[in-house]
């Protein structure tokens, strides 16, 4: 058995013969100890034999006056050739099985059943600092295991329980928060104090004494509401300060902005994408919706040494692009709009702007410079410690 599966295996060839007295050609082989497999007669003059592949440069030493062409190959020579002539093919089965493989086994969506966006997010960051991520390979369930006990020994104070459930190509993650009762925070002496020049538009205190009313113009640093109560100029008590004040401040901005205008920035959208590349050529897998414009980043997963096909791990940032020419009067909309942007990416949910007056403006060929003046309405709270006790104040009286 083990001999036949070696004969199965041996390279072979079958080949045809031609030439007068093809008998003489064969006891010429024979004599000098080549192996013949096989004899089919066509003729006298023609005739195929099978032949080990190891004797063919013998055969061809002896053939003098006779034609000799190869017909056909068996054994490992015939797999090779096989495999040569369809290597576009295997390549591409191969490389499609692999893409299929890390497919299956790659995880594509975290889903954290949570209402609390800040515990999410800091699941999330957790989670990816295992290798819990998003196009990352999953994880083996005693991994997963070990990152749990890990979660609940760190976030001991936070977390009751976590499960991490994987479905497909997504993992679940739920969790029970451990609940503990706040401790009230003891208020500190302190005042309230102006934290920049401001007119008090509104304030509301839930403990101290109010020394400056609304409408008042208050100086950065200025004391609006005082933690020493006192009563006809005399001190009474010391306390902590609570509250909220609004005020009106005012800022002046210089900003030039040209009549044509090009950008291209990304959008913030980004993914992970497997490209089989060609030349110039890219064939995404599985992507079926392309960005219009993108960066992108290549790692190589695999690449032919002969021909210039690679596989792709490629990361895609979608970008946007703006390439426009305006009018003076659009001009002045668009720095504008740019101008209170950058004011209210400063404010706070609860901030915003009042008003604003173009000061001046200055044109000239290629862009138009504008002196905005702006009014906001912000939180001017600030606070600041009262280095006296209580207890010193009610001596001293």
């Amino acid at each position: 058995m083990k001999n036949y599966i070696l004969f199965l295996f041996k390279s072979k060839l079958n080949l045809n013969v031609k030439g007068n007295n093809v008998e003489r050609f064969i006891k010429r082989l024979k004599s000098n100890k080549i192996e013949i497999l096989n004899i089919v007669y066509i003729s006298k003059e023609e005739i195929n034999i099978k032949i080990y592949k190891s004797d063919y440069d013998k055969v061809i030493d002896l053939k003098t006056i006779y034609e000799i062409e190869i017909l056909d190959y068996y054994g490992t020579i015939r797999l090779k050739n096989n495999i040569l002539n369809n290597k576009f093919v295997i390549i591409l089965i191969l490389i499609s099985l692999i893409v299929m493989y890390m497919i299956t086994n790659m995880i594509f969506y975290i889903d954290v059943i949570t209402n609390d966006s800040k515990m999410e997010s800091i699941i999330k960051e957790e989670l990816s600092n295992y290798g819990i991520k998003k196009y990352k390979f999953k994880k083996s369930y005693i991994e997963l295991q070990e990152v749990k006990e890990e979660l609940l020994s760190k976030y001991k104070d936070k977390l009751e329980w976590i499960e991490i459930e994987n479905i497909g190509t997504k993992y679940i993650v739920r969790y029970e928060p451990r609940i503990i009762n706040d401790i009230e925070e003891e208020i500190p002496f302190r005042n309230i104090i102006s934290s920049k020049d401001a007119v008090i538009t509104s304030m509301s205190i839930s403990s101290g004494q109010i020394v400056k009313e609304v409408n008042s113009y208050v100086k950065k640093g200025e004391v609006i509401v005082s933690g020493y109560i006192s009563m006809n100029g005399v001190v009474k008590d010391t306390v902590g300060s609570n509250g909220t004040v609004y005020g009106e401040t005012w800022y002046n901005v210089s900003i030039t902005y040209p009549y044509s205008y090009y950008q291209k920035y990304e959008t913030g959208k980004s993914k992970n994408v497997f490209v089989i590349k060609f030349l110039s050529k890219e064939i995404n897998l599985f992507n079926f919706k392309k960005y219009k414009t993108k960066n992108t980043i290549n790692n190589i997963i695999l690449k032919n040494n002969l021909l210039p096909i690679f596989l792709v791990y490629q990361n895609q940032r979608e970008t946007k692009i703006i390439d426009e020419t305006y009018t003076e009067d659009e001009l002045i909309d668009k720095a504008l709009e740019y101008s209170k942007k950058k004011i209210e990416d400063n404010l706070d949910k609860d901030e915003y702007i009042k008003d604003y007056k173009i000061l001046n403006k200055t044109v000239n060929d290629s862009s138009i410079t504008l002196n905005i003046f702006f009014s906001t309405i912000e939180n001017i709270t600030e606070y600041q410690l009262i280095e006296e006790k209580k207890e010193e104040n009610n001596d001293s009286n």
